[in-house]
């Protein structure tokens, strides 16, 4: 009864969290113009074991906007992570932002993350922190950005995932391509998963992104598909 009470009470507290910072974004984002720009986002990835701890990622993200008929960019990230304990997980890692439309450019991140997870019973908890040094092809100072996100994930009958998560990212200084400090970017993702066979898995979902533009800002509105496959170990394959 008392471990039951226990993890009602610390759901709550990460319920009254979340619910705060969402409040607190609330004014900013009702500002937006709502475009309804239609996107598509295609996710794939693979995460290889390296040992009982660290593991090896790499993702490959396409992404269409402007009703689908503007191939925006594509996005190729490699990263390691260590599992610190059951719950904390570390990451370091590196973004290739090749951008096709409005004009080709490319920009480079590299990252660090902490990432915590709680089991509930019912719903996990899924939160991070990610600190981001940003690299552009026209300006010669680093963008510094924090990235804050909270969600929860829930198992469902006949094998199948729910996930739900809003992550926002705050720029902490300005350059020539950041033009102030504070929100720049919202992502509100709600969707399904289910296994296809032991390793691999696909994930279907809806995003809603708000952006803070030099003019109105914007919430795009567009649809997340991808496939995550994850190898044996190294020790398993050899």
């Amino acid at each position: 009864m008392n471990r039951s009470r226990n993890r009602i009470g610390a759901w709550a507290q990460w319920t009254w969290l979340a619910a705060f910072i969402l409040l607190m974004l609330a004014s900013r984002l009702a500002q937006a113009e709502d475009r309804n720009d239609a996107a598509l986002w295609t996710v794939n990835q693979i995460a290889i074991p390296l040992d009982e701890r660290l593991t090896a990622h790499l993702m490959v993200q396409n992404r269409w906007t402007r009703s689908l008929d503007s191939y925006e960019r594509t996005v190729v990230r490699p990263w390691l992570s260590f599992d610190w304990n059951e719950r904390i997980t570390f990451a370091l890692g590196y973004d290739a932002h090749e951008f096709e439309n409005p004009v080709h450019a490319l920009e480079n991140r590299a990252w660090q993350r902490i990432a915590y997870h709680h089991d509930f019973g019912v719903p996990t908890l899924l939160t991070h922190f990610w600190l981001e040094e940003r690299f552009f092809q026209v300006s010669s100072k680093v963008a510094w950005r924090g990235r804050f996100l909270v969600g929860a994930s829930f198992e469902l009958p006949a094998n199948f995932g729910a996930v739900i998560r809003n992550e926002f990212f705050v720029d902490l200084n300005e350059t020539s391509r950041i033009r102030r400090t504070g929100l720049g970017e919202n992502q509100f993702w709600i969707g399904l998963n289910h296994p296809l066979g032991q390793w691999v898995k696909v994930e279907l979902g809806y995003l809603m992104q708000f952006l803070d533009r030099k003019g109105p800002d914007q919430f795009n509105h567009g649809l997340t598909i991808g496939f995550a496959l994850r190898t044996p170990s190294l020790k398993e394959l050899f």
